[in-house]
């Protein structure tokens, strides 16, 4: 098992999707960073004036932050489905899989050592891209992170690594089930289904709309991918302690926060689709 995520740890790294990705990463990150150094600019220009001016700085730094991690959140998604969907199907397809298959090896340590291979390098590039994120909303936008400390930023970073780990399990259920694109589109769709979902239910909370609330609760629980962002949202911005603190980020503030239990409903979410993938490929006729 341990050889498999290995090798599959390496394998990652030479697949034209994560190139992609690291040049996409690192274009974000410089145009997220100009974006922050001008805004700093014109923010030390209003620093004389005070009253509603104060007020609409941490708008725009909260905006900000919350754009920084939201936009990095869709790169991990994009690099989390794309390098792993056709994990177990195009090794199939392709007859890979076949000369592993039958060596003296289990196939749940095949579904294993894939997932902690994945899993591994999907959680390092998170990491990495959250602090980044947060090194250059500290040095230029240090308003937006004033209620940010240390359990709570150790607790983002869990989170922010918590949302590719989910899209990677959903990703290995379909690829076990289906051909590489089909796979793909499919995990696409369910994604698109939470996220959008996810903009429901805060508009649903904001005009107390309660069917609107019911449908991003139920896309939720089919897809919590849009749910952990939120989470991440209200702990870094630490408005647990202050609830407006989120309320002037525009699209990516939280309304009503998600609680703790769907942390838990993700982990456990993540843990059906690993025994899932198991499942079903122990069942496939290879």
């Amino acid at each position: 098992m341990l050889t498999i995520a290995r090798l599959t740890f390496q394998e990652v790294f030479k697949k034209k999707v994560f190139l992609i990705t690291v040049l996409m990463s690192v274009a974000f990150v410089l145009l997220y960073g100009i974006a922050l150094d001008f805004t700093a600019q014109e923010m030390q220009k209003m620093n004389t004036m005070r009253g509603s001016i104060q007020v609409i700085q941490q708008m725009v730094g909260n905006q900000l932050l919350g754009a920084g991690l939201y936009f990095s959140s869709f790169l991990l998604a994009l690099l989390a489905l794309l390098a792993s969907v056709g994990s177990i199907a195009s090794e199939l397809e392709n007859g890979m899989l076949h000369s592993i298959v039958s060596k003296p090896i289990r196939r749940r340590e095949i579904i294993l050592g894939k997932f902690i291979g994945y899993g591994i390098m999907l959680s390092v590039y998170a990491l990495l891209l959250y602090l980044i994120i947060l090194a250059l909303n500290g040095y230029y936008n240090k308003g937006a992170l004033t209620l940010l400390d240390t359990g709570n930023f150790i607790m983002g970073a869990f989170v922010f690594m918590l949302q590719p780990i989910l899209l990677l399990g959903v990703a290995m259920v379909f690829s076990t089930l289906f051909r590489t694109l089909t796979a793909g589109i499919i995990s696409v769709i369910l994604y698109g289904i939470g996220m959008i979902g996810g903009f429901v239910e805060q508009v649903g909370s904001a005009i107390s709309n309660t069917s609107l609330i019911n449908t991003g609760i139920v896309s939720s629980l089919i897809m919590p991918s849009d749910a952990l962002f939120r989470r991440l949202i209200v702990i870094v911005t630490g408005s647990d302690s202050n609830p407006l603190a989120t309320l002037n980020m525009g699209p990516f503030g939280v309304s009503v926060p998600p609680s703790n239990a769907m942390l838990l409903y993700t982990c456990l979410y993540i843990v059906c689709c690993v025994i899932f993938s198991i499942y079903y490929f122990n069942r496939k006729d290879l």
